[in-house]
């Protein structure tokens, strides 16, 4: 019983999903057509992927590069915010904010007299939700609206650039206000990387994305893409989030349960009716149950879908940055 009140306490958005598509059942009937498989597939070898991505230390190697390339502090935050940036664009926010934090922690130790210390912690979190917003695969939210809107890469792109411009932008003239101040030359040892296993894990990422742009049927790509990665490293097949796996297929039968009470569908749908509404609704309703399943929830019942993708990103921001300070 102890294990099992731990396994359910220990993360709230998966035990309130269990139980909010236990209730909807009550309301609606279950239907597998609820699930979008798609995304549950695609979810799970992209977070396999970057399981042995991260293992192989790729980030490490170019966080302790960081420092030999930067002679200021202003220049050591820009730099290791910039690659939180990039980074979460493959290898989603999550992965980036949970590498590069310690890293960043342990970077500024050997500087204790460098100053906007909280700020570069800030400013590499909120880098990491921007830049995971350009690709369909940057984050859950993002994979979800690319399927269920089955959007062209034109118009997803269309969206995302005009974002990325703006953080760009938003990251280069919050960098003017940290403190430029010389710091010492270090003797770092870098990490060693395995060229060729860097190689064929590319490979495969490049597998896994033609599942996610729709140029090889899913249900193709991922069970070849994991049993290579099984047999490359089987160990990682355990480090993947079921969880969240799991909260996704809970917030689908919900979703698909609710939405066949017409009451509740058409209450539902008029306060999505307008861009401007769905916008600021999304963001309302992010704060409470988080952006992913908020999107989820959404997306039946509007045809919105930009404002939503631009809704979860305003809060993505706003969460964080409170998080950190």
């Amino acid at each position: 019983m102890k294990r099992l009140k731990t396994f359910f306490t220990r993360d709230l958005l998966f035990t309130s999903s269990f139980l909010i598509a236990i209730i909807s059942c009550y309301f609606g009937t279950f239907s597998l057509n609820s699930i979008d498989f798609k995304v549950i597939f695609c979810l799970f070898g992209l977070m396999f992927f970057v399981k042995n991505i991260e293992k192989l230390g790729i980030l490490n190697y170019f966080a302790e590069k960081m420092i030999d390339f930067s002679a200021t502090s202003r220049s050591l935050i820009r730099n290791i915010v910039l690659l939180s940036f990039f980074s979460s664009m493959i290898l989603t926010n999550d992965v980036a904010i949970l590498t590069l934090m310690p890293i960043y922690l342990t970077i500024i130790k050997k500087f204790p007299a460098m100053e906007n210390k909280i700020a570069g912690a800030v400013l590499l979190i909120v880098a990491a939700n921007l830049g995971s917003s350009f690709f369909p695969f940057g984050n859950p939210q993002n994979l979800f609206l690319f399927s269920y809107f089955s959007l062209s890469t034109a118009t997803f792109f269309e969206w995302s650039l005009i974002l990325l411009l703006f953080s760009i932008l938003v990251l280069l003239i919050s960098f003017l206000f940290i403190k430029k101040r010389t710091i010492p030359k270090q003797t770092n040892l870098l990490p060693i990387i395995n060229k060729k296993k860097m190689f064929f894990l590319s490979l495969i990422g490049l597998f896994i994305l033609l599942g996610v742009f729709n140029v090889i049927p899913y249900f193709v790509v991922i069970p070849i893409a994991s049993v290579l990665l099984i047999v490359y490293n089987k160990e990682m097949i355990r480090q993947v989030d079921y969880k969240l796996l799991w909260t996704f297929v809970f917030f689908f039968i919900a979703v698909g349960n609710f939405s066949q009470v017409e009451m509740i569908s058409t209450f539902i749908k008029e306060q999505f009716t307008t861009t401007t509404h769905t916008f600021f609704g999304s963001i309302l309703v992010s704060q409470v149950i988080s952006n992913v399943p908020a999107a989820i929830l959404i997306a039946p019942f509007t045809d919105q879908v930009q404002a939503i993708f631009l809704g979860g990103k305003y809060r993505r921001f706003g969460y964080d940055h409170c998080f950190v300070s």
